[in-house]
């Protein structure tokens, strides 16, 4: 999975690339050997991602993408990502509500809920587990990133940067992706929506090609 995340930022011409490494590091480089800058977080059994993305600090410097790598997408969401232009924004789809897992509320184009406690009356869509910073907010970003560093909450999400400038009531916008396939894979239920999409693709794809000969 995190193979083809690469492919697919590779596609779209980016080349810098940043991988944080903790859990099986070795088999992680082997897989991806040097098509991309290495960063490890060798604490990752006490602390959480955003002690990762500190680790990685000296990439935030500029327009930056941040995913998830438990996270299977299809490519038209980097392309959605690419085209923002707001100082910061998260995918979230508003389809995935009954069985959301971290949820958002929105007010216009804006997030101003989030959180896994919401109840699904609160859920406008469910947080992707991507991100874009722009180059002109990735200064407050850091700031904000290394302050909460400072105060020792190490064990926090890297998202929950993102989350304190909404408590203070500075924009984070979203994107709705309804409608393109996507899933991170931390559960049983979760592979078997990938592979269910993927089996379905393939189906597709054949009938296309089965078309396509026919003519």
């Amino acid at each position: 999975m995190i193979s083809r995340i690469v492919d697919i930022f590779h596609d779209k011409g980016i080349r810098d690339i940043g991988v944080i490494l903790g859990y099986q590091a070795a088999t992680i480089r082997k897989e991806l050997k040097n098509d991309v800058r290495y960063f490890e977080n060798k604490n990752y059994l006490t602390t959480n991602s955003i002690m990762s993305l500190w680790y990685a600090k000296e990439m935030l410097d500029d327009d930056v993408i941040l995913l998830n790598a438990d996270l299977f997408y299809e490519p038209q969401l980097l392309d959605d990502m690419l085209r923002q232009d707001h100082n910061a924004t998260m995918l979230a789809d508003s389809t995935r509500i009954v069985d959301a897992d971290y949820r958002f509320g929105f007010k216009g184009n804006r997030i101003c809920r989030f959180g896994k406690q919401l109840t699904n009356q609160e859920t406008d869509g469910e947080y992707v587990g991507m991100a874009r910073i722009d180059k002109g907010f990735i200064k407050s970003f850091k700031n904000k990133l290394e302050t909460m560093i400072d105060a020792g909450d190490t064990n926090a999400w890297w998202e929950n940067v993102l989350y304190s400038f909404i408590d203070d009531r500075i924009p984070i916008n979203y994107f709705d992706v309804a409608g393109t396939f996507w899933t991170e894979v931390d559960t049983a239920k979760d592979y078997k929506r990938l592979n269910d999409w993927i089996e379905n693709d393939r189906r597709l794809n054949f009938k296309a090609i089965s078309l396509e000969a026919k003519h």
